[in-house]
């Protein structure tokens, strides 16, 4: 199967997603290795997470539209913001996953949600220490730091580090809900 979602990515063009998604699931996979969780289902959960990049942000929506999705004010606005429910839906039913740790981690790797799993927060993490743009995240070194003991420490820093800095131009409900339900690590 890791071959099939590769070639989806290249297929489409899409060699810096896969390059992304790759450095995603090492580092992922290191974190299930601390936390005691699935290695595979944390690769095959890292690799999907962005598979919905063969789309652009217009054909995300549609698809949501007819998927029937309910859409959060954030992502009517910022049809990008999609792209983890839609990855979500393309694993499903383009690769048959039904296993549920598997299908939500990538459904809220971007905005995490309230009561996250570990798989769930391994994702959020990983993508997030696994920058896709170029340099350095300004938030690489609070996230590296010795200050981070445990992930949800390290969900709750990433987030109190967004707001902090008005970095979001929209927050989607999810991640309002995650940084409420986080706030008291």
């Amino acid at each position: 199967m890791i071959d099939l979602i590769k070639n989806k990515y290249l297929s489409n063009n899409k060699e810096d997603v896969l390059k992304h998604v790759e450095n995603v699931a090492e580092l992922a996979v290191g974190l299930a290795e601390t936390y005691s969780i699935d290695i595979e289902k944390t690769e095959l959960a890292a690799l999907l997470h962005d598979i919905s990049g063969i789309m652009t942000p217009q054909e995300m929506y549609d698809f949501a539209i007819m998927k029937g999705f309910e859409i959060d004010p954030a992502e009517e606005k910022y049809h990008a913001l999609l792209h983890q429910r839609v990855s979500r839906t393309i694993a499903q039913e383009e690769y048959g996953i039904t296993d549920s740790d598997i299908l939500n981690a990538i459904e809220c790797h971007t905005t995490l949600r309230k009561n996250a799993s570990v798989y769930d927060k391994v994702i959020f993490i990983a993508d997030k220490i696994s920058w896709d743009s170029k340099g350095i995240p300004s938030y690489d070194d609070l996230l590296k730091s010795g200050s981070v003991e445990t992930l949800d420490k390290a969900c709750y820093l990433y987030i109190k580090y967004q707001f902090d800095n008005n970095l979001l131009v929209m927050a989607h409900q999810w991640l309002i809900e995650a940084y409420e339900d986080l706030i008291k690590v």
